[in-house]
């Protein structure tokens, strides 16, 4: 057992992956992203997919613009556990999270031919299934709870997690995934626990809000407003899910010759050194000073 245990606190530690459906399903090559540090490749993105199987998979659900429509998770995972086009073979990971960005439009058309999804038909049947059971009950207000309750639930958490990516505070790229799930109104003050009344700060900014003299409203549901001590207003709202990005570069298949393509490397003579210092130089005589011609002769 101690060996065991052993192993499994030596497993790497997950990440929050975001990436498209599509990169995962071989259609397209976005690039994916790991929250708080940047962008990944499409090939970086689906190994970290295949070492986080056990992580907590979410679902963002976007329009056309790819604003957020539908946020939840899905228990569903892939068949096989090596997705076409992998960087590589990774340890299965401890925690973590996996983000799946799918537009509506693309998940209906997908839903239609699920035997083309190959190993990734259950997982889509599973979106599909919640997204039209979320629109057939009028998008009515899945987070709805409790709104005199202390606390978000787990699912009102989610939702805004990924409705505002990160702290909501001008400026911070703290994930929301480690924020604090603030009540723009105070709870003790009558605010409602609710979307349109939560947003994720920083414990920095949350302690800025409540004792920098910084005043924060949300006019409407993910739309921050932020009134410094000095009376400037600054505003901020959920960036899109899905980016418009360019069409990524397809890699040729007949790629250039090599750079060093017709260099003898028989007759290079390797060892010359690369870099050898000078001889020291004799230092140069001090130069004599010439004569003060205001001075009175000696004689």
């Amino acid at each position: 057992m101690g060996g065991l245990a052993a192993a499994q606190s030596a497993r790497r530690v997950g990440v929050e992956l975001r990436v498209a459906l599509s990169t995962l399903l071989g259609r397209d090559r976005y690039p994916g992203e790991v929250a708080g540090w940047g962008p990944v490749t499409a090939e970086v993105a689906r190994t970290l997919v295949i070492a986080q199987r056990a992580a907590e998979w979410r679902y963002a659900i976007t329009d056309a613009a790819g604003q957020l429509l539908l946020a939840g998770f899905t228990r569903r995972r892939p068949v096989s556990i090596t997705p076409e086009g992998a960087a590589g073979e990774l340890p299965p990971c401890r925690g973590g999270i996996v983000e799946l960005h799918v537009p509506a439009a693309l998940l209906t058309e997908l839903a239609a031919d699920p035997d083309a999804c190959g190993e990734w038909a259950g997982v889509l049947a599973d979106l599909a299934a919640q997204y039209t059971r979320h629109t057939q009950d009028g998008w009515r207000e899945r987070t709805a709870q409790d709104p005199t309750a202390r606390f978000a639930g787990a699912v009102l958490r989610r939702h805004v997690q990924i409705r505002d990516r990160s702290c909501v505070y001008p400026g911070c790229r703290a994930t929301a995934r480690s924020a604090d799930l603030d009540h723009t109104v105070d709870h003790g003050h009558g605010g409602a626990t609710t979307g349109a009344n939560s947003g994720p700060l920083c414990r920095h900014d949350h302690r800025l809000k409540h004792d920098g003299r910084w005043r924060l409203h949300q006019p409407t549901a993910g739309h921050f407003r932020w009134i410094s001590p000095l009376g400037r207003i600054y505003c901020t709202q959920p960036p899109p899910i899905i980016n418009d990005l360019p069409e990524p570069r397809s890699r040729p298949d007949h790629p250039g010759p090599w750079p060093f393509a017709g260099f003898d490397f028989e007759t290079f003579n390797d060892d010359l050194p690369i870099l050898e210092r000078p001889p020291p130089q004799p230092h140069p005589p001090s130069p004599v000073e010439p004569p003060d011609l205001d001075e009175p002769p000696p004689f």
